[in-house]
This record gives C-alpha cells, sequence and structure tokens, in this order.
C-alpha cells in the first residue's frame, strides 16, 4: 500500500508513504528504469534519514554495491532501477529512507514506511447474568463483549451483517480495545466484530445460538470469515 505527500522541507517535497507487514517483504519502487547512474546511495533513520545502509558505485567498470547496519542482510538492490527491497520485515523498519543518485546531478526521492505487526484475532465472550439464559423467553436480551489487543492505527468494530453498529480506537495502546454488544432474542441476524488495520483485518463471527442460548460459560465460537 503506497501513497504520496507533499512536504515542506523535505527533498524534492516528496515523500512516498508505504505500509508492510511483519515477515514480509516490501520494495521501496523508484518508478525509474534504465538507471545509468555511477554513484547509488541509500539512507535510513527512524525520523531523519542519516544512517547510510546502501552504497553502489561504478569502479572502474565494475559495480561494487555494501550493504551496511544492522539489518543489511535484509536487503536487496536494484540497479537498474535504484530500488530497494526490504525482506523479513521486523517494526524496527519503520521509518524513513532517502534514495540519492548521482549523473550529472543529485537526485533524490523519500519513502517513509510503517511497518505493522500482523492483525490479533478478536474474541468475543458473553457477559455473565447467571448460570443460562432461557432460550424460549422471547424478551432476553444477550450481551456480549468483543476484544482484541490494540495496535497502533487498529479500529474495533461490530457489524450486523453489512452494516456497522458501532466502532472503537484508542490511542493507548497498553490496554486492549474492547466494544459491547446487546441482543434482543430472539435475532436471527449474522454479527461480526473485526479489527480492522492498514495491513488487513480479523473476523469473529457471533454464533448466537451457542453463545446466547446455551450455557454461559461457553466463551466464544469461530467461524469462517
Amino acid at each position: 500500500m503506497a501513497a504520496t505527500l507533499y512536504l515542506l522541507g523535505a527533498v524534492n517535497a516528496e515523500v512516498n508513504t508505504l505500509t508492510g507487514r511483519e515477515r514480509q517483504s516490501v520494495t521501496l519502487h523508484t518508478g525509474l528504469t534504465g538507471l545509468q547512474a555511477d554513484k547509488i546511495f541509500w539512507f535510513f533513520g527512524p525520523v531523519i534519514p542519516n544512517t547510510s545502509i546502501v552504497e553502489s558505485q561504478v569502479i572502474r567498470g565494475e559495480n561494487i554495491t555494501e550493504f551496511k547496519g544492522r539489518f543489511r542482510e535484509k536487503l536487496q538492490l536494484d540497479r537498474e532501477t535504484g530500488s530497494l527491497t526490504i525482506r523479513n520485515l521486523t517494526l524496527n523498519n519503520s521509518g524513513v529512507y532517502q534514495l540519492d543518485f548521482f549523473n550529472t546531478h543529485k537526485t533524490s526521492q523519500r519513502f517513509y514506511l510503517t511497518v505493522y505487526a500482523p492483525v490479533p484475532l478478536p474474541q468475543v465472550r458473553k457477559i455473565p447474568e447467571g448460570d443460562f439464559l432461557d432460550s424460549s423467553s422471547e424478551k432476553g436480551s444477550c450481551s456480549v463483549v468483543c476484544s482484541v489487543e490494540n495496535r497502533r492505527d487498529m479500529t474495533l468494530s461490530w457489524y450486523r451483517g453489512e452494516k456497522r453498529l458501532n466502532q472503537t480506537s484508542s490511542p493507548d495502546l497498553s490496554t486492549n480495545l474492547s466494544l459491547h454488544l446487546e441482543i434482543k432474542l430472539p435475532d436471527n441476524n449474522i454479527y461480526s466484530c473485526v479489527a480492522a488495520y492498514p495491513v488487513g483485518n480479523q473476523t469473529t463471527k457471533l454464533n448466537i445460538e451457542t453463545l446466547c442460548l446455551q450455557f454461559s460459560n461457553a466463551q466464544f465460537h469461530l467461524l469462517p470469515h
């Protein structure tokens, strides 16, 4: 996933923004082809790209490329385009990357990469109101709560069919996200709890018959998404 931002003070006033997922790969595409550059340098930093990670130069007709820094084993340079691939991503790979290459003059590009952990699966449980709920009672209700380990830029939502009923998020990553739902029984609708993330989502579907109409010690029931 990528986008382009224009920022004051940035190199060439252009920053390409990308997202990646832990343990996967991402390529910082330059959009160039047939690059004839004597020198190609890549720099990285969490905020300012001031650490050299790639130095590639043509010396006496031979391409000499050196990968540097703590994740040098993950890097792969395409010298025809200047694009950089980062393999086996970790959260520490998030930050700003800058490409400098030299022909008759210096040209630069910047990329802002955010790496996310895999999307956790939300868990649904009944809020206890007794040992069990009488399934013959049409006036009854079932209270459930969906929770998930909070992550950066995550939202947690309840859906009835395709309609979103409510949503929550929090910048406090030290606490789980939780979202309550009360269902009036009987109810034949399909309810889903969705943890959404810039790099994907995870869904847990609520089985009313299993969770609400049987013993309350059934913690959660998962169905294929």
